[in-house]
């Protein structure tokens, strides 16, 4: 029962009160007053006072292990529920650069594209020297090196496999170079 302290003392003036009037006034309740002390110390007394400590405990100590263990379990979930709010605050702010890096990007995608057709445009006559045939034929390509030999290799086989660009052009300047220099002489 959940009393005020005020009304506990009232009940128990209250009672301390009744047990004068009835001890003055009854012999029948002093005799059974008299008789509660010998009652008390024996197998039913015992049971009572066991009884009454373990609903004191349980109202002390146990309840305020419960409350204790509800007060830690709602800790835990609210360390829990911080650390994931703090880890996703860290997150957001760990990747906001990246996240303004793209978002940048992406706007200027039009200035990007323009960019990289320009730099297509500069390589333009470096493309067209690479696949350009001036000064050569495969006939005067040797067949896996890729190396030219000049004038005496003139029936030799075309190469069975396909030369990388960077070797194709080494190729093709070595035998322009070297038609070149035929012709000079």
């Amino acid at each position: 029962m959940d009393i005020y302290e005020d009304e506990k003392m009232v009940a128990l003036y209250s009672l301390v009160g009744l047990g004068a009037v009835g001890w003055g006034t009854s012999p029948d309740i002093r005799c059974a007053s008299l008789l509660l002390v010998p009652k008390t110390l024996g197998k039913e007394g015992r049971l009572f006072v066991l009884g009454y400590a373990l609903a004191a405990i349980y109202e002390g100590p146990a309840a305020n292990l419960r409350y204790n263990l509800n007060e830690v379990i709602a800790s835990l979930g609210c360390t829990v529920e911080l650390q994931v709010n703090n880890t996703r605050a860290a997150w957001r702010v760990s990747t906001a650069p990246l996240r303004a890096v793209f978002k940048d990007l992406l706007g200027s995608k039009e200035s990007l594209k323009a960019k990289t057709q320009n730099i297509s445009k500069s390589f333009e006559d470096l493309d067209a020297q690479v696949n350009s045939d001036t000064g050569f034929t495969l006939e005067n390509t040797t067949g896996s090196e890729g190396t030219a030999r000049g004038a005496e290799t003139h029936g030799a086989r075309p190469p069975k496999r396909r030369l990388s660009t960077q070797k194709m052009y080494e190729l093709k300047t070595k035998l322009r170079c070297s038609c070149e220099g035929q012709e000079y002489m």
